[in-house]
């Protein structure tokens, strides 16, 4: 995976959430989740990006759901971050 994609399909995305959490003043997981942005803005090739996003997928399992807005934006980036993970699916010409 190409780390600036990755910066630049999620990272605006994690702001946000990052914001919302503030907003809803759920503190520690705000710090989680910047820990998570600083690593993907960070990373410079695909195994340094598989690790932000290996973060975010654990973070999605092991945390107590809720129904606010954050909850919303955290489906779209786990989406995102999967379309970007998944194999190239294109057909292959013979």
């Amino acid at each position: 995976m190409n780390p600036v994609v990755a910066r630049n399909e999620i990272e605006p995305l994690l702001a946000e959430l990052i914001r919302q959490l503030s907003a809803e003043g759920r503190a520690t997981e705000q710090v989680i989740y910047q820990r998570i942005r600083k690593s993907l803005c960070e990373a410079r090739d695909p195994l340094e990006v598989s690790r932000p996003l290996n973060d975010l997928s654990t973070m999605a399992h092991v945390r107590p759901r809720t129904s606010g807005d954050a909850d919303v934006l955290l489906a779209r980036i786990l989406e995102k971050a999967e379309a970007l993970t998944l194999p190239d699916e294109s057909p292959l010409i013979h």
